[in-house]
């Protein structure tokens, strides 16, 4: 295994690592910040008004961002609003690790 002690493939070797355990993370936490109503609702109808609670007052980025997945109807404090938000949506909105969770409105 003379390849793994040069600089180049130990970099890339530490790279891909990092980088999958960063998925893991994501992947492993999301399904927790989704509440179960929601959940529920989305298996029901499709669609869903939810409730995106943040750990801080959100800015125009993540405003932006959101509305690439729904409707933005409102901001409260640290939560934003948003309407006719799609399941696979509810799912991307999940991995951002600054979400806290995901309510129904």
């Amino acid at each position: 295994m003379r390849a793994l002690r040069h600089r180049t493939i130990a970099f890339l070797v530490a790279a891909v690592a990092v980088w999958g355990g960063w998925e893991a993370f994501l992947s492993l936490t999301a399904p927790r910040r989704v509440d179960a109503a929601v959940a529920q609702a989305l298996h029901r109808e499709g669609r869903a008004n939810v409730a995106v609670t943040l750990g801080f007052a959100p800015e125009d980025f993540h405003i932006r961002l959101f509305q690439s997945h729904g409707v933005v109807s409102g901001v409260r404090g640290t939560t934003v609003l948003l309407n006719r938000v799609g399941a696979d949506d509810v799912g991307r909105i999940a991995r951002y690790y600054w979400v806290r969770g995901i309510t129904l409105q």
